[in-house]
């Protein structure tokens, strides 16, 4: 019983990270909902460790993740996130998104239907900056509606 306990704690902590990637049916569904709602939609790449060794390289990207999440327009937009290293999921992305050449940590709002970018925030912003993106997809919403 012990071992089935440990095993059963390994399959669900260890290795359904591993399979739990973005897909066709998460997007899609993030599409219908962002139009249901009349919202945008925000794509948000995390920025992965450069050094993982270096602690004050750990502590830059911590803050550089931290800054773009609370950039995040969550009351104009569904937010979809793209972990650091997600490589196997990109080529799920729609293809505004895909065209977007860029390091982590960005965000890039495209309208419900994913079909084009109405803004890009890059590196770490300072809060001007979270709001100027936030008022830039407001006003996109609004416009869509």
């Amino acid at each position: 019983m012990k071992t089935l306990t440990l095993l059963w704690f390994f399959l669900v902590v260890c290795v359904s990270p591993v399979f739990a990637t973005l897909g066709e049916k998460h997007i899609e569904a993030e599409k219908k909902s962002a139009a249901d709602k009349g919202k945008a939609i925000v794509f948000y790449f995390r920025q992965a460790y450069y050094n993982p060794n270096c602690p004050k390289c750990i502590a830059d990207v911590n803050a550089n993740n931290a800054a773009t999440k609370k950039a995040l327009p969550r009351k104009y937009a569904n937010i979809i996130t793209i972990e650091a290293g997600g490589t196997r999921s990109l080529d799920k992305l729609p293809e505004c998104v895909k065209a977007i050449k860029a390091n982590a940590p960005i965000l890039v709002a495209t309208d419900a239907a994913c079909t084009k970018v109405i803004g890009t925030l890059r590196g770490r912003p300072d809060r001007a900056q979270a709001d100027a993106f936030e008022k830039s997809v407001a006003a996109e919403v609004a416009a869509a509606k």
